[in-house]
């Protein structure tokens, strides 16, 4: 679970220091910096995992725009396998020639070194905190993402591994398609692979694709009876949605079907939402959505909110939801919130939500009144 995550001059974080628990909610006014702290978690976990360069990941403009300082310091904590991991990361900039690069790059668990990055070099240590081999390396990524794990790097390559299970979504159901021309397993955020999720889901995971259909069949989409991957053409597969019609008579009508893109908006998003529920919140894995409220209305929330509570108790997973929504708000806020703030458009902070139940306004209301 990620315990902590530091952030100094990154856009509008300043100094900045967020303790996310297993379940929360972010609330905040628009430029607060809640979106923010997950794009962080996205450039972290692509930088690590994935290799992206320092160019694509810290452009020139994700520096504090009144902060003359030119170097950006990350730091994200994650406790695991009976102690605590810590990453650090600086970025050095040259806003000249547009350029920038690793000043240095560091991973520790119960503080013994991992790993250790100079800007010149990498410095391996083994499980039991012994020196491994050192090599130069390019300070344009990070090495960590080309280490190949042996018996003594164990620790090294799970905390990779598990940054790799860090999902960022904001589901977008006008973007989603019904045709998957292959198996996706890290979906984009916007959800607009789907249909390609769910077909790598059908192979690798039955569990969660029938627990799915069961949260689905359980008046999530009215009349649903199953879901499907259609062939078409040589290679793809249309995602499809069967359902049946009781009507009034005594007589069931037949059954009928529609694609995903024939789905409504607020069914799509629905699909979309009790996916992520299911695939993403387990054990070290850590599912990140801004504005899930989107698209769907009050009433079909609140079993996803119930399942998700449920869930992320029993699996042992990590939720952090940002949120303007009232349902959201008042279900979450009081044991679950924080509130992320800015005066006069400086540097944003983090602060308990703060309400309790001798309060004559809802924990919605509050916010819709301006906090006072």
């Amino acid at each position: 679970m990620i315990t902590r995550l530091y952030a100094d001059n990154y856009k509008c974080l300043v100094n900045f220091e967020w303790r996310p628990t297993s379940l929360q909610l972010i609330v905040g006014d628009n430029g607060s910096g809640k979106s923010t702290v997950f794009d962080i978690l996205g450039i972290l976990r692509d930088f690590v995992v994935g290799g992206t360069g320092v160019d694509s990941a810290f452009g020139g403009r994700t520096l504090t725009a009144w902060d003359q300082r030119t170097e950006q310091t990350f730091e994200l904590d994650m406790e695991a396998n009976d102690g605590k991991y810590r990453y650090r990361l600086a970025i050095e900039h040259d806003p000249d020639r547009m350029k920038r690069r690793v000043k240095s790059e560091k991973l520790a668990f119960s503080d013994a070194s991992l790993y250790d990055f100079d800007g010149r070099e990498a410095h391996l240590f083994r499980d039991d905190g012994s020196r491994g081999p050192s090599f130069p390396f390019d300070w344009s990524r990070s090495a960590l993402a080309t280490i190949p794990e042996r018996p003594d790097n164990r620790r090294l390559t799970w905390f990779r591994d598990r940054l790799r299970d860090i999902y960022i979504f904001s589901p977008d159901p006008r973007q989603m398609d019904s045709l998957a021309d292959c198996e996706v397993d890290r979906p984009d955020l916007h959800l607009k692979d789907l249909a390609a999720w769910l077909r790598h889901l059908s192979q690798q995971s039955f569990e969660v694709v029938n627990e799915l259909r069961d949260s689905l069949k359980e008046g999530v989409l009215q009349g649903f009876r199953d879901f499907r991957l259609e062939r078409r053409g040589e290679s793809g597969r249309v995602l499809q949605f069967d359902f049946e019609f009781d009507g009034h008579s005594a007589k069931r009508e037949k059954p009928f079907s529609f694609s995903l893109k024939e789905l409504s908006d607020g069914q799509r998003c629905l699909v979309a939402l009790f996916t992520m529920l299911h695939a993403s919140v387990r054990q070290d894995a850590v599912l990140c959505v801004d504005e899930p409220d989107n698209f769907v209305a009050l009433r079909e929330l609140q079993p996803w909110l119930t399942k998700l509570n449920d869930r992320v108790h029993d699996r042992h997973g990590q939720c952090l939801i940002v949120s303007h929504h009232p349902e959201l708000i008042n279900y979450l806020a009081a044991e679950h919130g924080v509130r992320f703030t800015r005066d006069d458009a400086g540097p944003a902070r983090v602060k308990p939500f703060e309400w309790t139940n001798e309060e004559m306004l809802a924990p919605s209301e509050i916010i819709a009144r301006g906090w006072e």
